[in-house]
């Protein structure tokens, strides 16, 4: 989260923020302080769609997600002021 909100000060709040999560990569940050076996791609992709959901962000309009052809995903959230608030009250 506070990675997201300084990349959304740091472009200057412009419209067309996009800030973009790649769960694997987001387990692999997740792994170096904590270790777990229960700790997958899949669980990390789950929690992030359950902050999107449980933040009432819409599908499309507040974020999107996208496929590789190897089926693993990426989060792509539209950053703006409303969707941080939404988001950070889920935390």
């Amino acid at each position: 989260m506070k990675d997201m909100e300084m990349h959304f000060y740091s472009t200057g709040q412009g419209a067309g923020t996009v800030y973009t999560i790649n769960p694997r990569f987001l387990q692999g940050e997740i792994e170096k302080k904590v270790t777990d076996d229960k700790l997958t791609s899949v669980n990390v992709c789950r929690t992030v769609l359950a902050l999107l959901q449980g933040a009432k962000l819409d599908k499309d309009e507040d974020y999107f997600v996208t496929t590789t052809s190897s089926g693993r995903r990426n989060y792509h959230i539209n950053v703006n002021t409303r969707n941080l608030n939404r988001m950070s009250r889920m935390l």
